[in-house]
């Protein structure tokens, strides 16, 4: 048996899988009151007849993985795979940056795990990138390896690079960021906080102002994406706007960086929820490809870009990447 795991900022997501990769069980679990991933493994294990055979087990981190150890970035755990080995009594375990879980997930996805958002196609052998908004902004690659004939997925943190605007409203965007003490990254207006950041921009006096605020004082990213959705609240449906604007750009930044001609996918638990106004968007795509000079253009116009609408794309990720550290037979 093989233990998977997707853990992020809020949730953590398990499944046991067998060597074939097939989903026998999956669960989530709330990170608020735990110290740690062993909680949730041990909670999980409790629910079967009896604790599953598992040799291996790859858990997919939210925060940088450097030899064998991560300290998430939005949430206060410190995870080693050689005590997990010894506290979860499974013989080999291992940590992966969240997008290379991800990432290795990409190479499992079937037809109906994605959306197509254009019409270019992709080729068989180009470099791929995952950029995912969600609790964070999280990014990588699949590198193509013609020696060995398959991608290599690589992870980053390209999340917390430096926010580069573009037009004059972005820039008082970045300054109300500056102002207001928050970092001036991409994942500070490309993940759940970062959308309250341009709700939260978009109702101060320069802007709409405050009487286009809702209700609620400081409302969710769920309320306002939910708002900006039904188009009920202009404040929302503009920061719904500008941040599908902001997302088509960084996508076409990180696809210029890896040269992803093999793809651009979008993951993360924001863009399946707010597919159609993408879809609908023409911001995003011109904000994709609208870099440099015209030969550019029309190579980052030649790259697929789709939207991963498998909530469990992670975990097969985790599980695929877990069933390499099998011994060979």
């Amino acid at each position: 048996m093989i233990l998977a795991g997707d853990i992020g900022g809020t949730n953590c997501r398990l499944g046991l899988f067998d060597e074939a990769l097939r989903l026998l069980r999956d669960e989530t679990f709330q990170n608020a009151g735990r110290s740690g991933v062993q909680d949730a493994v041990e909670e999980f294990f409790s629910h079967f007849p009896q604790r599953p055979n598992v040799k291996q087990a790859c858990f997919g981190v939210a925060g940088p993985v450097a030899a064998g150890r991560v300290k998430l970035t939005n949430l206060d755990w410190e995870l080693e795979e050689s005590a997990l080995v010894r506290e979860l009594k499974i013989e080999r375990v291992g940590l992966i940056n969240d997008l290379r879980a991800h990432a290795e997930g990409v190479e499992m996805l079937g037809q109906d795990d994605v959306l197509v958002l254009n019409d270019a196609v992709p080729q068989l052998h180009g470099n791929r990138v995952v950029v995912a908004a969600g609790t964070g902004l999280g990014e990588a690659g699949l590198v193509w390896d013609e020696n060995v004939s398959h991608h290599h997925a690589v992870a980053c943190e390209g999340g917390h690079c430096d926010f580069s605007p573009r037009t004059e409203r972005e820039w008082k965007l970045l300054e109300f960021l500056r102002r207001t003490s928050k970092p001036l990254t991409w994942e500070a207006v490309l993940s759940g906080p970062g959308l309250r950041n341009i709700y939260q921009f978009l109702i101060g006096e320069d802007q709409l102002g405050p009487a286009a605020a809702l209700a609620e004082k400081d409302p969710s990213p769920s309320s306002i994406s939910k708002m900006g959705i039904d188009a009920s609240n202009r404040a929302c449906s503009e920061a719904l706007d500008m941040f599908i604007t902001l997302y088509g750009a960084e996508a076409g930044n990180l696809a210029l960086k890896y040269l992803a001609t093999g793809g651009v996918y979008l993951g993360g638990g924001i863009a399946p929820k707010i597919t159609p106004r993408i879809k609908a968007s023409k911001e995003f795509l011109r904000r994709f490809s609208d870099k440099g000079p015209t030969n550019i253009q029309k190579l980052l116009q030649s790259m697929p870009i789709y939207i991963i609408n498998s909530p469990a794309n992670a975990l097969y990720g985790a599980a695929n990447y877990a069933r390499r550290m099998l011994p060979q037979r």
